[in-house]
């Protein structure tokens, strides 16, 4: 008994060996290794997929990283299973960051990794990667652009656009159910675009559009989407302190201070996670909602025309900043969106019309003459180079990249 059991052990053991030998296994990693691109806190990773072939990407806050280190360097991550080109999200800027890469078929073990190799992360529009101009989206002036799930850029005459990121040969036209000039377009889960004549389209998908009844004639220069008093909703300002806000994209109602908080245009629009709305426009004009009907007029300052507003984070602090922007490189900041600093320097020369402001990992304001300018804190700001001298009227942030329109189909890219 003991000779048949110990020959049974030895026929199993030769199977698990033959089934070893024909399962999963190591291979070679692409001899080319990896290839980084860094962008405005991403690293783009790269190299050559072969059928059948499983491969494991390595990368942590290091100097260099390896198969074997890889789970005893601090911050370390694997992505299992990866697809070239991969991004990795959220690392900092200004850090040196290591990846390597390993190669298996049938969930096998990993070999030998590629050479180590690094990149560091940079605030969009710098070098080696500034400014990008694209091919023209059109003939006509684009007077907004905004992210939801792709871009969407809105113009003079109706004109319509999209790109999934923003370069210049992904930007498709949308096919628009006005002719009227559409002045801006935001995203609350759902798209809309406004424009003069009180115009408002709707969009579930940024390629059917429809024409919604806005109950208002004035000509719309500003939508957002956001949550405020505990709900979602969409907001649409324009001429003569023209307020207008939806639950749902498709049912507009006018604001209880409509018209009342003031008479001025509107331009801009913008929701902070407070809940806490913002509204700006000419003469100075900065209007606060806690809810997205009630407006309250607020003393900025400044009696120039205000076209542009966002709120961010300085660096440097971590303290919240409220930043407006508009004619003459006007600036005014704020810590707690009640008292407002006008900045005794322009951004810019006297000339140059500040249009829009955003922020994403930094702030950015563009205006005439192709003029783009950035700050960590809101308050210090530095020209960059934008490669054109048209003028820039809207700026949108995506999950990687900063998109740009302006004047004749103007379009540019930083990531």
């Amino acid at each position: 008994m003991r000779r048949f059991l110990m020959l049974l052990m030895s026929i199993l053991a030769s199977v698990l060996i033959a089934g070893c030998g024909s399962s999963g296994h190591a291979v070679d990693p692409p001899a080319a290794g990896v290839t980084l691109v860094a962008g405005d806190g991403i690293i783009t990773a790269s190299w050559t997929m072969d059928p059948g072939v499983d491969y494991w990407l390595f990368y942590a806050p290091s100097s260099s990283i390896s198969t074997s280190n890889w789970t005893t360097t601090t911050g370390s991550i694997s992505v299992i299973n990866a697809f070239s080109p991969f991004i990795a999200p959220g690392l900092t800027n200004g850090a040196v960051y290591s990846f390597t890469l390993d190669a298996r078929v049938k969930g096998g073990p990993g070999g030998a990794g590629t050479p180590s190799v690094s990149a560091v992360p940079r605030l969009a529009g710098t070098a080696p990667a500034p400014w990008t101009a694209g091919t023209a989206i059109g003939a006509n002036d684009m007077r907004g652009v905004a992210w939801g799930t792709v871009f969407v850029a809105v113009g003079a005459g109706g004109v319509m656009y999209s790109s999934p990121d923003g370069t210049s040969a992904s930007w498709k036209a949308i096919t628009s159910p006005v002719a009227s000039n559409l002045n801006a377009v935001g995203y609350s889960g759902v798209y809309n675009a406004v424009g003069d004549g009180g115009v408002v389209l709707y969009s579930t998908d940024a390629v059917t559009w429809t024409t919604q009844v806005s109950g208002s004639t004035s000509n719309l220069y500003g939508a957002a989407g956001g949550n405020t008093g505990g709900v979602g909703r969409m907001i649409a300002v324009g001429a003569g302190g023209t307020i207008l806000y939806s639950a749902d994209g498709v049912n507009w109602t006018a604001a209880v201070s409509s018209g009342k908080a003031t008479t001025n245009d509107l331009y801009a629009v913008r929701f902070h996670p407070s809940g806490l709305v913002f509204a700006v426009g000419d003469k100075g004009t900065i209007l606060t909602s806690p809810d997205g009907t009630n407006w309250t007029l607020v003393t900025s300052n400044t009696t120039a025309n205000l076209r542009g507003f966002t709120w961010g984070v300085n660096a440097t602090t971590g303290a919240v900043v409220y930043v407006a922007v508009g004619a003459g490189g006007t600036l005014v900041t704020s810590a707690d969106a009640v008292t407002w600093t006008v900045a005794k320097t322009p951004i810019g020369t006297g000339a140059t019309a500040l249009n829009e402001v955003n922020y994403g990992t930094q702030f950015i304001a563009v205006g005439s003459g192709g003029g783009i300018f950035t700050s960590t804190d809101g308050t210090t700001w530095a020209a960059q180079t934008s490669t054109t001298s048209a003028n820039l009227n809207s700026i949108a942030h995506g999950p990687y990249w900063y998109s740009v329109v302006g004047a004749a189909g103007t379009n540019l890219l930083a990531k």
